[in-house]
């Protein structure tokens, strides 16, 4: 074989590389745009079907697993080293998590990354090229290393993954020393659909003025620039196709989400957050099924050999059917364990203890935020809900232990405050309990819980001289700075009625007037009828107010700052 023959076959060799490689995009490309199609052409009677089909009922837990749960999940959390704390922790009692999706997880969540301050920091001090280089080593290690598995995606929900506008002159900043970074335009491009959230707003489309949808056009076509202009620069940069999915899942569309999902996948057909948005884009509230939901997870578990969070896609549908966030009190509980028998994502496990929360279960409250600390103990609000959980089933020791140290490393946040008095009240420990409550109510003075919980309090130990009227001066206080909640109202009520004190009709009147029609209030207006029947003046309760099968309404009032 001479020279010329020998190019010839290298050339030849090195087109059919790039046939193949482009044959193995384009194929999965098409798979994801089977799957798009094949979601749309399902019948109307298939989604109402699966829409409406029961969740599988699981069991609740004994006190037994309670407390072995969280013997266990206090045991691990002593330890130093946040992967070994992750791995050393307690599943759910009698779940079947994934050995390798939890690690994988840990790891996920242990791996150190850059802060946002330090990416300012260099960009500020002319050194943006080292960011990107950075940022550059960590695309590397996601595709590489399976310890490493979503690094780069991980970085952005971090650092650049919010609405504020304090971060765009840093973002653009970063675009004008390095014009051809596709991580800073990724990074100004994730932030500008964020920011678009934000001025859209939370409300329904029809209840959203016409002012804030402009605005949020505006920033989304502010982002898909910058997007479009990150995967042109390199089409590896995985975060740029999960902000485009979250852009087309609040305005530009489904042939956009599509056309997103489809170029990503086709860059890492094994990406955790761009299946992730995909599922969340694939809701029936932004238009798609259970069964788009569905099918999402089904694509993902193809890969999960290569990425073993891809496992935790198995957990959004049946979460979503079951509707974690928005949990009545009526609902099945026992139904939690069997949609969480596979590992979920700390978003899921949060809103699930949330949810047990708001409707008086402890335990699954303080199961399911453990889990999420598990994976991210940084999450302030899941810390607290949990303490209070904690001393609802008896472990006000480790509720103090926390508070005690969120009062040391944040001594002006009433969150620590409120949890150590309600901790100390729980134990009968009054002399501790007052000044807590006492100081987060000065912390947070738009918050009624701990004046609420300080009267009922005195309410409690009534044979303590001087309780009483300890008790009425908070329910004045209640009345004077939030006359429009029922709470003061009913502490005054059951002074009135149990010491007793004068004045129990006049309340009850006011009461009944501003309150009594309201069905958010049906258990206090039932607890207020059984008090004026005690005090033999029922003649002030109209007949229509009278609920004596009504529940005591959950109390939605814990603090959440922290």
């Amino acid at each position: 074989m001479d020279s010329r023959q020998r190019v010839r076959l290298v050339i030849g060799i090195a087109v059919l590389l790039v046939l193949c490689l482009g044959w193995g995009v384009w194929h999965m490309g098409m798979r994801f745009g089977e799957f798009m199609q094949q979601s749309q052409m399902k019948t109307a009677a298939a989604i109402k079907a699966a829409n409406n089909a029961p969740v599988k009922n699981g069991r609740t837990f004994s006190h037994d697993e309670i407390h072995t749960f969280l013997v266990a999940a206090r045991k691990a959390e002593a330890i130093q080293d946040s992967l070994q704390r992750c791995l050393a922790y307690p599943d759910p009692p009698d779940s079947h998590w994934s050995p390798a999706a939890v690690k994988a997880y840990c790891q996920y969540h242990a791996q150190p990354i850059i802060s946002f301050a330090e990416a300012q920091s260099l960009i500020q001090n002319g050194q943006a090229s080292e960011l990107d280089h950075r940022l550059e080593e960590a695309l590397q290690a996601e595709q590489t290393k399976p310890e490493s598995h979503g690094l780069l995606d991980y970085i952005y929900f971090v650092d650049f993954d919010d609405g504020s506008f304090d971060i765009r002159p840093t973002l653009d900043a970063w675009k004008r020393a390095s014009p051809s970074s596709a991580f800073a335009y990724a990074a100004s491009g994730m932030a500008y659909v964020d920011m678009a959230a934000k001025a859209r707003g939370t409300e329904y489309i029809r209840d959203t003025p016409q002012s804030n949808i402009d605005a949020m056009d505006r920033l989304l076509s502010e982002a898909d620039t910058d997007l479009q202009r990150a995967v042109a620069l390199n089409p590896k940069v995985t975060p740029a196709y999960v902000a485009m999915i979250d852009a087309g899942k609040m305005s530009l569309g489904d042939a956009y989400i599509s056309n997103a999902g489809r170029r990503g996948l086709a860059a890492a057909p094994d990406n955790y957050a761009i299946y992730g948005l995909l599922s969340e884009a694939a809701q029936p509230k932004w238009g798609g099924s259970l069964v788009a939901m569905k099918h999402v997870a089904d694509m993902a578990q193809a890969h999960v050999k290569e990425n073993p969070l891809l496992t935790i896609l198995l957990s959004a549908e049946p979460a979503y059917e079951y509707d974690i966030c928005n949990c009545e009190s009526s609902a099945n509980w026992s139904a939690f364990p069997a949609v969480f028998d596979n590992v979920a994502s700390t978003t899921l496990l949060m809103n699930a203890g949330f949810a047990a929360g708001r409707n008086g279960h402890p335990d699954l409250t303080a199961i399911y935020l453990s889990e999420a600390l598990r994976f991210n103990p940084g999450k302030s609000t899941a810390r607290m809900r949990r303490g209070y959980a904690l001393t609802k089933l008896g472990e006000s020791a480790w509720a103090l232990d926390e508070a005690n140290q969120w009062i040391k490393n944040f001594p002006e946040s009433p969150w620590g405050y409120s949890m150590r008095g309600y901790a100390y009240k729980s134990v009968d420990d009054y002399a501790h309990a007052a000044p807590d409550l006492e100081k987060a109510a000065a912390l947070d003075p738009g918050n009624t819980w701990p004046l609420i919980e300080l009267g009922n309090m005195y309410v409690g130990e009534a044979a303590t001289p001087g309780a009483w009227d300890k008790a009425w001066d908070v329910a004045n206080r209640l009345i004077q700075a939030h006359p429009g909640d029922v709470d003061g109202w009913m502490l005054r009520a059951r002074i009135q009625t149990y010491q007793p004190r004068a004045g129990l009709e006049d309340t009850a009147r006011y009461f009944f007037t501003h309150f009594g029609s309201d069905p958010d209030h049906r258990g206090a207006t039932a607890q207020m009828r059984m008090m004026l029947e005690q005090s033999h003046l029922s003649k002030a309760a109209p007949a229509s107010f009278n609920h004596p099968s009504a529940a005591v309404a959950p109390d939605h009032r814990l603090p959440i700052s922290g």
